[in-house]
């Protein structure tokens, strides 16, 4: 899947998770711009998502619900932003699986920088 933002952007997936360049993302203060730091990290959540579900065997489209970071020190170095999922999937009653990821931006040290969690539905799909 190609989303033309976090390609203007310079984002990156790689195997760790999802890679902000700071030469594309820098502020005026020479760090990482938090709405890098966040679309970064909502990007690996998202993914981590999705391997998740399809892991499971779980079908349908994956929709963001609510999304908090915690910017604790400034990045100054590339970012990395590696997700987790807090738990398995919940099955809903209306049919719908919710998920959420914690997500670490950490620096090219390996100090992390912020963290995000962010929760994730995976819409039913209804036949017919």
């Amino acid at each position: 899947m190609i989303i033309p933002a976090a390609d203007n952007m310079g984002l990156r997936e790689v195997d760790a998770g999802v890679q902000i360049p700071l030469a594309c993302n820098a502020n005026d203060k020479g760090s990482l711009f938090a709405g890098s730091i966040f679309s970064g990290a909502t990007l690996a959540a998202y993914r981590a998502t999705e391997r998740l579900f399809a892991s499971r065997g779980f079908t349908g489209d994956i929709v963001a619900k609510t999304a908090t970071i915690n910017y604790l020190k400034r990045i100054v170095t590339d970012g990395l932003a590696q997700a987790t999922p807090v738990s398995e999937p919940i099955l809903k009653p209306n049919g719908n699986y919710t998920v959420s990821m914690n997500v670490r931006v950490v620096d090219a040290d390996n100090m992390c920088g912020a963290e995000l969690v962010a929760e994730f539905i995976l819409l039913h799909k209804k036949n017919g």
